[in-house]
């Protein structure tokens, strides 16, 4: 070695201690864990890329005997397909409205109770919190059969609303649960010096733990919309008297009929419309999302 190499290298090598330190890695294992995590991120992302890919080939490249990464001819017939089905936009039209009828709700009724939980003691609290706890890892199968029976009886079998109030079966346990933890972390002393200062109750909720727990309640809103976005197992149930669809339910039968069973580019193109909303509203709360969950995660 050289004069210069050994001057070069005994240069670096504080710049890479200090790397080290700072890291706590080597920059050997700092890339190892790039590539490791590239490697994740393509292998996970690659069937989105051929959902999306699928929708813009001609039944010629579809029906191929040898798959194509990229379309010979950029086709938009599978998406031309699908807003010509009649029940398509009902479908998603009905989507939205029990979804945001259903996260709107169980925002209000899951974080009063939230509120009660973390802030209040009362006979049964711990026993209310378990529970919680416990109607989260119930599987919706499990519930279907008695849910239907109770919304049978009450009339609100195929309709829209019935669903609604349905779905608060799995988001305000989950907005509970998860709402609490944001509101255990906010001292009382805040609610009571707001008190001190001239503030009701409801003042002091309105302006303390209502503003602080914001980041948790759009995280729990964005999550919750995707819990009831996606489900299909209360909406077919409780829709089938009723004649109407969500659009999970008009995917599931328009990928399962026979007619279509070659139809891949429309499939596809049918799932990619369902799944746009959902990607689209992640997208823009991402760092919400991101400053909720970590405000919640440790007691302070």
């Amino acid at each position: 070695m050289t004069t210069v190499d050994t001057t070069a290298a005994a240069a670096a090598a504080p710049k890479v201690r200090a790397k080290v330190r700072a890291t706590g890695q080597s920059p050997v294992m700092t890339w190892v864990w790039n590539t490791l995590g590239l490697g994740f991120a393509v292998v996970m992302g690659f069937p989105i890329y051929w959902m999306i890919i699928t929708t813009f080939k001609s039944n010629k490249d579809l029906i191929a005997k040898d798959p194509t990464f990229w379309p010979q001819a950029f086709s938009f017939d599978s998406y031309k397909t699908i807003f010509e089905d009649k029940e398509f936009l009902p479908g998603l039209q009905n989507t939205v409205v029990i979804t945001l009828g259903a996260v709107v709700l169980g925002l209000v009724v899951g974080f009063l109770a939230a509120v009660a939980v973390a802030r209040f003691g009362f006979r049964g609290r711990n026993f209310f919190i378990v529970t919680m706890l416990v109607v989260q890892m119930v599987p919706l199968l499990a519930i279907i059969v008695p849910l239907f029976v109770v919304m049978n009886k009450a009339g609100m079998t195929g309709s829209l609303f019935g669903v609604m109030l349905a779905y608060l079966v799995f988001t305000v346990p989950y907005v509970v649960w998860t709402l609490r933890s944001f509101i255990v972390n906010i001292p009382a002393e805040l609610d009571e010096a707001a008190m001190v200062d001239g503030c009701t109750q409801w003042g002091a909720f309105f302006r303390v733990i209502l503003p602080l727990t914001l980041p948790g309640l759009i995280t729990t809103g964005v999550y919750s919309w995707i819990q009831a976005w996606n489900e299909f197992i209360v909406a077919n149930v409780l829709l089938s008297t009723g004649g109407q669809k969500t659009s999970m339910i008009w995917l599931t039968f328009y990928a399962t009929t026979p007619t279509r069973g070659a139809d891949y580019g429309s499939q596809m193109a049918g799932a990619l419309m369902v799944s746009l909303p959902v990607i689209v509203l992640f997208v823009i709360f991402q760092k919400k999302v991101s400053a909720g969950l970590t405000a919640g995660a440790v007691k302070g």
